[in-house]
């Protein structure tokens, strides 16, 4: 006999019990000889979990719990209340629910912090939804996502992630409709691409993945939005993608503060830590990229701008198709432009794209006439699917 006997009617009569002759009384009646980090949450009143525990044990199976099951750790006893169907929240961190409200780590929540639900995770301020995956507004930016391989689309990398948006699934799961920028989640992830904002990332229990935890959730460190689109999903329909970079351990992120009265002046930080960390990149070629830029001569091919630093002049090679997952596009040539350094970040977020007549199409409106050279082939296939990536 153990947590596994207990019924969700001798929670209740417990609960009835403890409205009868108090908290405090309640708990010495069981024997339980301090308050639980937990309280069990109903009807609007909370309740001590472990002492709920106890006495529901005592009325259903006649019996004290075991040494064991008393024992354990604390989390143990709120899963068996959680499995009966009871909210609860973690009184000792419910401050951070609060103060957790902002971006990147939370204090008091290293990576690798393991949450036995939901509900334990939003207590404790890492993540501050319920039932949504993600966190945040189109206004603000994305402050957290768990990934638990709710959607088919969904690639877990480990540092690396495919992040299927949300919105568009039926009853049954399936997608039946198309997602949009526009909703909340994804408009968030969107915003966090443009400002460099890290977003925590919790993981939940997903068999297929091998980086997911066997059971809750778990938080596992800051990941940025390196990108973002649109393509056909799995079952047909259209969803939003975004690709989430691990941050290094230590890593600064540098964001520009937003032009807003009364901003708190954040501290900073007048000498950054800095921490071996091992990575895998690409090596990308540095001779295809000179040999673009060498051929326009540094002039933008989408804005006609030749920026200039004392006698020399600055641009930047751009890949149509993205290099790496999810584009396994090719670093050759034809598949870089010449670009300024705004041009650049646009053309990257999909704000910019290059029509089939070769026009420069930026939030919708033809700008300008893609500037060509005789010694440039541009491979229209990659600019087709840029195009239809992001549009």
């Amino acid at each position: 006999m153990g947590l596994k006997d207990i019924s969700r009617e001798a929670v209740l009569a417990a609960i009835a019990e403890h409205d009868n002759v108090g908290a405090e009384r309640f708990r010495r009646l069981h024997g339980v000889t301090r308050a639980s980090r937990y309280v069990v949450m109903h009807e609007g009143l909370d309740y001590d979990a472990k002492a709920l525990l106890v006495s529901a044990h005592r009325s259903t199976v006649g019996s004290e719990l075991g040494a064991a099951d008393f024992g354990a750790a604390e989390e143990k006893l709120v899963a068996c209340l959680g499995r009966l169907g009871f909210e609860f929240r973690n009184v000792e961190t419910h401050r951070l629910a609060v103060g957790g409200e902002g971006f990147g780590e939370i204090p008091g929540i290293p990576e690798g912090t393991t949450f036995v639900n939901r509900r334990d995770a939003f207590d404790r301020g890492v993540h501050k939804q319920l039932q949504a995956g993600i966190s945040g507004t189109g206004d603000t930016g994305a402050k957290s996502i768990v990934v638990s391989g709710g959607y088919s689309d969904d690639k877990d990398f480990g540092d690396e992630i495919i992040y299927t948006g949300h919105g568009g699934r039926g009853p049954s799961g399936k997608q039946i409709e198309d997602q949009s920028f526009k909703a909340s989640g994804n408009a968030a992830l969107v915003t966090s691409s443009v400002t460099g904002e890290p977003v925590r990332v919790i993981r939940g229990a997903d068999k297929k993945s091998s980086y997911a935890p066997d059971s809750g959730l778990r938080y596992d460190g800051l990941y940025r939005v390196a990108e973002a689109w649109r393509q056909s999903g799995a079952d047909g329909f259209m969803v939003c993608q975004f690709r989430m970079i691990k941050l290094a351990v230590g890593t600064v992120v540098a964001v520009e503060p937003q032009t807003q009265a009364l901003l708190p002046i954040p501290t900073g930080n007048d000498a950054p830590a800095r921490v071996a960390a091992k990575v895998q990149r690409l090596i990308r070629s540095t001779q295809v990229v000179n040999y673009v830029k060498q051929v326009h001569d540094d002039v933008c091919q989408t804005c006609g701008v030749r920026l200039r630093i004392g006698d020399k002049a600055y641009s930047e090679g751009a890949h149509i198709r993205g290099l790496g997952r999810p584009h396994n596009g090719p670093d050759v040539y034809s598949n870089v432009l010449c670009l300024c350094p705004n041009c650049h970040v646009l053309f990257d977020c999909g704000a910019m794209v290059i029509s089939e007549d070769m026009k420069v199409v930026v939030h919708g409106e033809v700008k300008s006439e893609l500037r060509q050279h005789v010694d440039h082939h541009i491979d229209k296939d990659h600019l087709d699917y840029h195009r239809e990536h992001y549009t």
